[in-house]
């Protein structure tokens, strides 16, 4: 993070307060502590201070004007107060009523912002700490392939630490302590410490503590494994708990995101006939409440745990090689000649690349679902060009004469968003189609590459255990019946044939097959072939640990099917209750209005298509966002999601454009 010029100007206006009663934030300064925020706590109150002062004086100055648009017009004022007197009241106090607006808007915005602010480091803390948790057992199964192969702990710290790509948020925790000792010149036990200090895990400080009583032993690698065999019994419980904290949040989200918004929506429609500002509340429902409460459940679904059971492709990076055996040979070339050498092959290397991205199209969108947005977009824009002109004049005439005002959306307005939102929706959906296809295909890979590696363990496992060597067991696995993984594998072999060497293959391998599963077990199993000729006791543990995390991962997902259907359930029963509104309730709405109109009874002005339009509209957006709630809570991924969400806007669509 790195200080900004209203950074400066924040501690020079407020940091002298904060620095003043910075002993009454001591456990937020532990917190951004935790969250490893470069700031010390009086600057980062005093930046969020002054950004928050900012917002709410953006949002004053819209509260001011709003106020004045709204009850300096008669209209307006009418639909917010039903009654004329209390109308008439409020047109005299104009500037009154609309600093009062003002100031609202002001305190809410700047309270909103400076909490969030606030919160922040609670949640990233949070965060970091589950991280490190989930991230634990790997972690300590690769201290034990290397401490097994009598590596000083010390060093199996500094190998960890330059993989923090794989194994998360444990390898950063130690590469702090291998920074606190390489650079900050600390020894190893106060920089362990100094760990415990700055860690969110009481897994880690756990981990840490005792380590520092055996560190001057002997019996490191010993008291290692004991705790990758603890961390992988609290592992289990802690995917149990996960699940039982999903049933709550299941239930939270049909009672507040599903019924809750559906009553509310009955309630505002009978609504109208009394005070007819209550549209525009269904419009605030629909377009603004609706989505980002949807959008703060997902953030809370973050907050309950590792959800993801979807295999995510790991950043690979590209194994090393040692060169310092090789003599270093002079060119006889100037440096200007060196440099041109190399303009030129990064050129071709990089038209290359793209000359293989054009012939090998489906390889590339395979490895890459969001390249298809290349021809999905460009395709749904083509289709919204078919537009009829006269929608198209429309349009045009309604960007450039926009009006906005309080009262009721114009009968003409309707009417034109009721003509085009059809096509928005099958725009959304066409260019949707071809990511949601290829993320899945993708998905698909990369879970069945995962499942297969238990069984390759297993088997490599037995055959070390038979005396056979690591690159003769790998040979004779990859003409067995693996899956997905067989073609990889038969790749494997014709390197070991050629002669590569047995890490070098296996590092080519994660390369290929690049799952973040995949890539731990192998990194393991490449230092464990460096380390030690003993692979029985690596092998056998690695092999238990990664069975059981397949095993918690079905548990899981058989689990969270419920959580899918359930959603389902709930947005078919939304879709029932918003189409008898239209079809039914609305109809015989709108001539009761107009009946109590001709006889001067209370009926308002209730406008059929209108509504109409709102409980279709409402019905896409609960479509849509019940999809991506259905995926992240039943795959853990809100991409995953995308085709329970197309599929139930394709079936919203039909609904109103069939039978509405």
């Amino acid at each position: 993070m790195t200080y900004t010029i209203l950074d400066e100007l924040a501690y020079r206006f407020y940091g002298s307060f904060f620095y003043k009663n910075k002993g009454s934030f001591q456990d937020l300064q532990v917190k951004i502590r935790h969250s490893h925020i470069p700031m010390p706590v009086d600057q980062y109150l005093a930046s969020a201070f002054m950004y928050s002062v900012m917002v709410g004086i953006v949002g004053g100055v819209f509260g001011l004007w709003l106020g004045l648009k709204t009850f300096g017009d008669p209209v307006s004022r009418l639909s917010l107060f039903v009654e004329p007197i209390r109308a008439d009241i409020a047109g005299k106090y104009v500037y009154p009523l609309a600093i009062l607006a003002g100031c609202v808007l002001f305190l809410a915005g700047f309270f909103a912002v400076f909490l969030m602010a606030y919160l922040y480091p609670y949640f990233q803390a949070n965060n970091r700490q589950a991280a490190i948790d989930k991230s634990m057992l790997p972690a300590i199964t690769f201290m034990y392939a290397l401490t097994k192969g009598g590596m000083s702990i010390y060093d199996v710290f500094r190998s960890l630490s330059r993989y923090t790509y794989i194994f998360g948020a444990t390898a950063e925790e130690i590469s702090y302590v291998v920074r606190d000792v390489d650079y900050l010149g600390k020894d190893f036990i106060s920089a362990l410490k100094a760990a415990k200090e700055r860690t969110p895990s009481e897994v880690f400080k756990d981990f840490v503590d005792g380590l520092i009583i055996v560190s001057s032993s002997g019996t490191i690698t010993d008291y290692i494994k004991n705790k990758s065999e603890q961390y992988q019994g609290m592992a289990e419980l802690a995917n149990k708990n996960l699940l039982q904290r999903l049933d709550v949040l299941a239930e939270i989200y049909v009672t507040a995101l599903v019924a809750g918004p559906l009553f509310i929506m009955v309630t505002l429609v009978v609504m109208q006939f009394f005070r007819p500002a209550s549209a525009q509340i269904l419009y605030m429902l629909i377009y603004v409440i609706l989505p980002l409460a949807t959008l703060l459940y997902l953030v809370l679904l973050d907050t309950v745990g590792e959800l993801s059971i979807d295999p995510k492709k790991g950043d690979a990076r590209s194994f090393m090689i040692n060169l310092s055996d090789i003599p270093e040979l002079e060119s006889g070339l100037t440096v200007e000649i060196e440099q041109k050498r190399k303009k030129r092959y990064m050129l071709y290397r990089g038209l290359h690349n793209l000359k293989d991205l054009i012939l090998n199209p489906y390889r590339t969108i395979r490895e890459e679902p969001r390249y298809t947005f290349f021809f999905g977009v460009p395709l749904g824009l083509y289709y919204l060009t078919k537009l009829p002109k006269n929608l198209k004049h429309s349009l045009y005439s309604s960007f450039h004469n926009l009006n906005i005002s309080f009262d009721h959306v114009s009968d003409s307005a309707i009417k034109l968003v009721t003509a085009v939102d059809d096509y928005f929706v099958i725009f959304i959906v066409v260019a949707l189609i071809p990511f949601v296809i290829f993320y899945e295909l993708k998905a698909w890979r990369m879970r069945k590459i995962d499942e297969q590696m238990p069984d390759f363990l297993k088997s490599l496992s037995s055959m070390n255990e038979s005396g056979i060597m690591l690159a003769s067991s790998l040979k004779i696995i990859a003409e067995s019946k693996m899956g997905v993984l067989t073609k990889e594998l038969k790749k494997l072999k014709e390197d070991l044939s050629w002669g590569t060497p047995t890490s070098r293959a296996l590092m080519k391998l994660e390369n290929s097959i690049r799952t973040a599963s995949s890539s731990r077990i192998l990194h393991i199993l490449v230092k464990a072939n460096e380390s030690t000729s003993d692979l029985k006791s690596v092998l056998s543990i690695t092999a238990k640990q990664v069975r059981n995390d397949e095993d918690m991962k079905k548990e899981r997902s058989s689990a969270m099917v419920v959580y899918v259907v359930t959603i389902y359930v709930s947005f078919f029963v939304f879709l029932f209750i918003v189409y008898v509104l239209a079809t039914n309730f609305f109809p015989q709405t709108a001539a009761f209005s107009t009946s109590s109109q001709g006889m001067g009874g209370v009926g308002g002005y209730f406008n059929v298509e209108e509504y109409s339009m709102l409980m279709f509209h409402s019905a896409l957006v609960q479509a849509f966002t019940s999809g991506i709630v259905a995926g992240k809570m039943g795959q853990g991924s809100a991409l995953l999601g995308l085709k329970y969400s197309v599929s139930m806007v394709i079936i919203t669509y039909v609904v109103f454009t069939m039978f509405i």
